[in-house]
Order: structure tokens, then C-alpha cells, then sequence
């Protein structure tokens, strides 16, 4: 009964035995089928990685040369330098390489920090592209490589830093995987010491802890194959890439390393970081090195100031150094990637050197624009000189041509006075005068002279060079005393003069310009009407009555005075009218006018903002003057800024100022003009005034320096010392002495009497009864 009951105990141990052996190897068989998948995931991801590591290097490396010589930037700055169309041709090629690879490069990028990075560096090809396309257009426009380079230049530091930052992390990232591909053949290496460890696996597993082992060994080459790459990747960057430990030296360094310092590999391993710098900076560098490694924290180096690196033959060369800090078995690893900026440099003194010279030349054309601005000035003043004294010529022909007219309107009175005094006389040498028919005469005769006296002052005013300062005038005045100053001509014509001028009033408007200019128009429009009938009359139309109509009137709704002259004297012909007032253009016949009437014309109305133009008429042609009015507020402004006195003293018919109204008050009379003088002399002695009388101005002088006075009436016009000079020294003695000037001469405003110093300035032939009431006003309250 034992037997089977040991026999079955056998069996059940046996049993358990191949229970728990199935059970371990089931659980053995499941730990392997485990860690083969482990080891086979790991094979997956490094041939992933590995094929993603390549490309992405391999694309980083492209995007990077596109900076460098033979790249997208090196033919961009080609073809501003040389404006080559096979440069711009180039530059497509390559934007469109760059394009595809930053394309498929983004494939690659995992982080925000890689994405922004390659987003840097989209933004700043596209920045360049834009930038060939501003060149061209500005090449168009005609500017300088200069200034091209200048107008497109774009910061290439944000590119490099993101193109280090890219290779950071892919570096960051490899040996990231790194580690994770150690840790994983560590487990997997664990499970298998643990299959190792139970000898019924061993025997029963055998096959597959060969497996096993061949899939690790496999796995350890796929490995070298990664690192192979990662260290081929160092060797081909463009920068220089240095490992260096906390303690300064330097671990690895690839190929650029080598070629930028001009150590070999194997001298350059046993240099120190410190070896590497100018020996200038040596000293405080290793406080610098230690301060970075205890800190660890990755960033630029030497932000906005220029680093420099000492190669093998002593050589500084500029370069810019971005630091990144990593652990690898414990230590504390820094990266640095040093990057030549040498070109940059040169290029950057380049464009410094073309800047400085372009403002030079700036500086220079601005001292020819200064000369030339001035020359145009002197230009300008000539050519108004020039045209105020064609305006002057113009007036003087003016007057030339009316000079007979002018004299009869003088003979007139002038016979009327003869005749008035012959009567007087011969009624005297009869007994037969008396004093009311004496006062007649005498007062027909002062009415003469105020005639000859408004003439005379016309032709003077008319006749003086006009300033150049415009002031607000009447233009309806202007209008009606050319009218008057050219009906002396019409005598012994069969020509009319019809003049529908507004009478004076306070309504009527006034503009801003020089009145005798317009009364000049309006003369020149006057006898241009007069010599077209006339010359139509004596083609055959004697039977003809000429006509002249001037009109004047305003144009409320364009703010303007309206002036028109109207003739029958046959119009302008159609081939004249268009160009009638241009320079030597007239309808009159060979040898009469100059055909600058109408010409001078056009200046001087568009000299005072107006309009001037010409039309025929069914009879005639007419001539239409358009001037802008200003309101009376504006004329008031304008007027008070240039305000000054000047008193006509013609003879008037108010009497004197006798001596009851007045203290005995010294005058002193100054005229080269003796009858002159002592005629106002014994005016002014008759009505109770103390006089003295002198004939020069040092004469006078004289009499003051003796005899202090308490006015002083004084001719302008003197020989020995003229009267502007005698009121200047006066002047200097009283700066409250009355000094009233004399002259027959026009004002002009060179000869302003307020900048010479007298009072005021009177205006030959002066009335008596004025100067004795301007005496009373300036010397009588005084003295009241």
C-alpha cells in the first residue's frame, strides 16, 4: 500500500516539481519574451533616432552653410554689392532649398524653445527675401549699393542664436537618449543576471539567453553607431564646439575648434579653457569659469561687447560664445560654442566706413545746396529789381506818351491865372480896383493853383519807384485817377471816355497791392483802346465815334473787385489773343510800342493775387481785371502797422491862426529860395511869430546854437547841408524840438522823414493858413 502511495507522492512532488518548474519556466519564458521586446523597442528607437538624428543634423548643417560663404546670405550680399540678375537667380535656388529644409525640419523640433527657434529663423529669410525684393526696387529707384545695404540691412544675431540653440538641443536631446538607452540595457541586463542566476533556466533557456545576448550585443552596435554619428555631427558644425570641465580643461573640441585655434587635437586637449583667451583677461577669468559652473546656467556670454580668442600664433580673434551646462558621470560639463566673427567684423567696419563717407558727401551737397539757395536769392532780388525798373521804364514811356496832354491840363490854369493878374493889374493902373473884385481874383487864382498843385502831385506820385511791401488801397480811386490823368488825351479825337466808377464811400472795398501800379494797367489798357480806334479810324472808318468804357463793380459771391475796359476798336485777332500777354507780343504796327505794355500788365495784377484776361467783343475786344477785396478789419491791421503822417499843404480856404490866439513864439525858416523864405516870413511875422531866416543849413545851425528856438520849418533840398542832415543835428541838441520839412520831391519810403527825425513833412506849394495852423497845434498848446 506504500509503494503506490510513495509512488504517487513522487508523482505529486514530481508533479509540483514540473508545476513549479513550468511555472518558473512560464515565468522565466515570460521574463525573456519581455525583455527581448524591451531590447527589441530599444533597437526600434535607436534606428529611429538614429535615421531622425542624421537628417535633422544633416538639415541644421544646410540651413547653417546658408549663412555662410556660398549660402543664401553670401549671395544676397553679392548681389547688393554688384546688382547681379545670376546672384538674384541664386538667391531663389537657395531660398527655395532653405525653404524645403526648415520644412522638413520641423519634423524634428519637439520643445516651444526648438519651435521658436525655428520660427526665428523663418522670420529672417523671410525677412531676407523681403529684403531682395526692397533692393530691387530701390536699385529701380536709382540708390547706391550703399544705401541699398543700408535701406535692407537685416540683424543676423537672433538667426545664429536660433541655429545654436537647435544644435543645443539636438545635442540635449541625443544624450538625453543616451541615457535613457543606458538605463534600458541595464534592466534588460538585470533580467537576464536573473535568468543566469537559476540553473534549471539556464539549461532550459539556454537558447534564449543566447538570444537574448545577441540581441544586446546587436543593440551595444547600434549604440557606437548613434554616438559615431553624434560625434560626426560635432565634427561638421560650423561653429566651434568645446567640452570643458569645471576645472577648466578642455575634454573635446571639433574640427572647426581645431582650424579656428590652430592647436592639433591632441595639444588643443591638453590646453585649458584659460590657454584660449588674451592673456589680459586671464586673471579674473577663472573667478568668471567657477561663478558659471556653480550657477550652471546657460546663455550668452559677454552680451553686447566684443569677446576675443587667442589662436596658437598669438592672433585675437572676434568671436561671440554661447555656454550650455550639463552633467555626464557626475561632472559638471559645459558646451561652449564659439562662433568667428571676423567677416562680420570687417563687413560691419565696412558699412561704418560707407556710412561716414556718405554723410560726408551729404555734409558737402548741403554746402552746395546753401551756396545755390543763396545764389537764388541774390537771383531773385535781381530779377524783382530788374522788374521793378521795367515797371518803372514803363510808367516813364507812360507819361511820355501823355506829355502833351499833361502840358495842356497845366496851360489851362496857368492861363487863367495870367489873365486873372493882367486884369488885376490894368484895373489897379486905371483906379478902378477894389478889394471885393481884387479878392475874387486872387481867390480864381488860388483855385488854379490847387489845380496845377493836384496835377503836379499826381504825375509825381505816379512817376516814383514803388516800393516793394504791398499795402491796402482804394482801387476805385486808382481806377477814376488814371481815368483822369488819360482824359487829357482824348482832346481833338473822336473818342469817348464813359466811366462807371462808384463814387467814393466808406462800403466800398478795398485790396492789397500798389496803387499807382493799377492806375499803370489802367492806363496801358486805356491807350491800347484809344491807339485800336484810332488805327481803325484810319484804316477807313473816320465816321467812326470811338468809345472807351471803364466799369467797376464787386463780386460779392468770389470776394472780388471786377474792373473791365471796353473798346470799338475792332478786337484782337484770333491768332494774338490766345498769347497777348507775353513779352513782345502787339496788335499796333512795326516802330509803335514796345509789346511789353500788356506783358507788365499780367505781372503786376498777378503781383497782387488777381486775374487779368482778354476777349472780343461784337465791336471791340475787352479787357477784364479781377482783384481779391479784403474786409475793412484786415485793412485796419494792415494799415496801422505802416501808419505815418505826411500833410499836404496845399492852400485851403481856412484862414490862420492870428497872434491873439498864440504866445510869442521864435521860428526858425530854412530855404535856399530866398523870395520863398521870406514870404513865409513875413506870413508868420504879420499873425505875431517871432522869425529868423536862414538859406542853408549851417547857417541855421548857426542862429540855433545862439539862439535856441521853438521850431523850425526847414526846405529838404539845400545846398552847404542839405535839410535831412540839419534836422539830425537838431535832433541830437532837442529831442522835443518841433521840425517841420519841406520839399516838392516824391515820398519815397528810403527817405521815411520819422527815421530822419522831423515831425512832420509838408508838400510844396504849402498853404499858409495850414502851416500857421499846424505851428498852433504842435507849438501853441505848449505854450497856451
Amino acid at each position: 500500500m506504500r509503494q503506490p502511495h510513495k509512488h504517487l507522492g513522487f508523482k505529486r512532488r514530481a508533479l509540483v516539481i514540473v508545476v513549479i518548474t513550468a511555472a518558473v519556466a512560464g515565468i522565466l519564458v515570460l521574463f525573456g519574451v519581455q525583455s527581448v521586446q524591451r531590447i527589441q523597442a530599444v533597437e526600434d528607437r535607436w534606428v529611429v533616432y538614429n535615421q531622425d538624428a542624421t537628417e535633422a543634423g544633416r538639415l541644421l548643417h544646410n540651413i547653417s552653410r546658408q549663412m555662410g560663404y556660398g549660402g543664401f546670405i553670401h549671395h544676397f550680399k553679392n548681389f547688393i554689392l554688384r546688382r547681379d540678375l545670376e546672384d538674384m537667380a541664386k538667391l531663389t535656388n537657395n531660398r527655395e532649398a532653405v525653404d524645403a529644409d526648415l520644412e522638413k525640419l520641423e519634423q524634428f523640433v519637439i520643445s516651444e524653445e526648438e519651435k521658436a527657434a525655428l520660427g526665428v529663423i523663418h522670420a529672417a529669410f523671410n525677412q531676407y527675401a523681403e529684403s531682395v525684393n526692397r533692393a530691387a526696387e530701390a536699385f529701380k529707384r536709382g540708390l547706391s549699393s550703399v544705401e541699398v545695404d543700408i535701406l535692407v540691412k537685416v540683424d543676423e544675431r537672433p538667426t545664429l542664436a536660433a541655429i545654436a540653440i537647435l544644435n543645443h538641443s539636438f545635442m540635449t536631446r541625443a544624450r538625453l537618449a543616451e541615457t535613457q538607452i543606458n538605463m534600458a540595457l541595464k534592466a534588460a541586463a538585470n533580467m537576464v543576471w536573473v535568468l543566469l542566476g537559476v540553473v534549471p533556466v539556464i539549461v532550459l533557456l539556454g537558447v534564449v539567453l543566447i538570444l537574448f545576448l545577441r540581441r544586446i550585443m546587436v543593440a551595444n552596435a547600434n549604440l557606437s553607431e548613434v554616438r559615431d554619428e553624434l560625434a560626426m555631427l560635432m565634427r561638421q558644425a560650423p561653429d566651434a564646439i568645446l567640452h570643458v570641465g569645471s576645472d577648466g580643461a578642455i575634454l573635446r573640441a571639433n574640427d572647426r575648434a581645431v582650424a579656428l585655434f590652430g592647436y592639433p587635437r591632441e595639444e588643443l586637449l591638453h590646453k585649458t579653457i584659460e590657454d584660449l583667451i588674451p592673456k589680459r583677461y586671464q586673471g579674473d577669468h577663472v573667478g568668471i569659469r567657477e561663478q558659471a559652473f556653480d550657477t550652471m546656467s546657460s546663455r550668452p556670454v559677454g552680451r553686447g561687447s566684443t569677446l576675443f580668442a587667442l589662436t596658437k600664433d598669438e592672433r585675437e580673434v572676434p568671436v561671440e560664445i554661447s555656454l550650455n551646462f550639463s552633467l555626464s558621470g557626475g561632472k559638471r560639463i559645459a558646451t561652449a560654442i564659439v562662433r568667428d566673427i571676423t567677416e562680420r567684423k570687417r563687413a560691419e567696419e565696412a558699412l561704418k566706413q560707407a556710412h561716414d563717407e556718405l554723410e560726408q558727401r551729404v555734409r558737402e551737397r548741403t554746402v552746395e545746396l546753401e551756396q545755390r539757395t543763396r545764389e537764388l536769392e541774390d537771383e531773385i532780388t535781381e530779377r524783382r529789381r530788374a522788374e521793378s525798373q521795367l515797371v518803372q521804364s514803363a510808367k516813364m514811356a507812360t507819361i511820355g506818351e501823355m506829355s502833351s496832354g499833361i502840358t495842356h491840363e497845366l496851360n489851362q490854369p496857368m492861363n487863367i491865372m495870367r489873365m486873372g493878374v493882367e486884369a488885376a493889374q490894368i484895373r489897379i493902373q486905371r483906379g478902378q480896383a477894389d478889394i471885393p473884385s481884387l479878392a475874387e481874383t486872387l481867390a480864381r487864382i488860388e483855385s488854379q493853383i490847387l489845380r496845377m498843385s493836384d496835377i503836379i502831385n499826381h504825375m509825381r506820385i505816379y512817376s516814383r519807384q514803388d516800393t516793394e511791401g504791398q499795402e491796402p488801397f482804394d482801387p476805385y480811386q486808382a481806377v477814376r485817377e488814371g481815368c483822369k490823368l488819360f482824359a487829357g488825351q482824348l482832346p481833338g479825337l473822336n473818342v469817348d471816355l464813359v466811366v462807371d466808377v462808384p463814387p467814393p464811400s466808406d462800403e466800398l472795398s478795398q485790396v492789397v497791392g500798389h496803387a499807382i501800379r493799377l492806375e499803370q494797367v489802367i492806363l496801358n489798357l486805356l491807350s491800347n483802346a484809344r491807339d485800336a480806334i484810332v488805327g481803325r479810324q484810319s484804316r477807313g472808318g473816320k465816321a467812326l465815334a470811338g468809345k472807351i468804357t471803364v466799369h467797376m463793380n464787386e463780386d460779392v459771391e468770389r470776394d472780388s473787385v471786377t474792373i473791365t475796359v471796353d473798346d470799338n476798336g475792332g478786337g484782337i485777332g484770333e491768332d494774338v489773343l490766345p498769347h497777348i500777354f507775353a513779352p513782345f507780343v502787339t496788335t499796333k504796327e512795326s516802330g509803335q510800342g514796345t509789346g511789353l505794355g500788356l506783358s507788365i500788365s499780367y505781372g503786376i495784377i498777378e503781383g497782387m493775387h488777381g486775374v487779368i484776361s482778354a476777349v472780343n467783343l461784337d465791336d471791340g475786344a475787352r479787357f477784364e481785371i479781377t482783384l481779391p477785396r479784403i474786409d475793412k478789419d484786415a485793412v485796419s491791421s494792415i494799415g496801422a502797422a505802416g501808419a505815418k503822417t505826411v500833410f499836404d499843404t496845399a492852400p485851403t480856404a481856412s484862414g490862420p491862426k492870428t497872434a491873439s490866439a498864440l504866445k510869442p513864439i521864435t521860428v526858425l525858416i530854412v530855404d535856399d529860395e530866398v523870395s520863398a523864405a521870406n514870404s513865409l516870413a513875413d506870413f508868420l511875422q504879420e499873425i505875431g511869430y517871432l522869425v529868423y531866416t536862414a538859406y542853408n543849413g549851417e547857417e541855421a545851425l548857426r542862429i540855433y546854437e545862439s539862439d535856441p528856438v521853438d521850431a523850425v520849418i526847414t526846405d529838404v533840398h539845400m545846398p552847404v547841408m542839405d535839410g535831412w542832415e540839419l534836422v539830425r543835428r537838431l535832433r541830437e541838441r532837442s529831442g522835443s524840438l518841433p521840425i517841420f520839412a519841406m520839399t516838392g520831391q516824391v515820398i519815397e519810403e528810403a527817405d521815411d522823414y520819422l527815421l530822419h527825425g522831423a515831425t512832420d513833412l509838408w508838400r510844396k506849394p504849402i498853404s499858409l493858413s495850414e502851416a500857421s495852423q499846424r505851428l498852433h497845434e504842435v507849438c501853441g498848446e505848449d505854450r497856451a
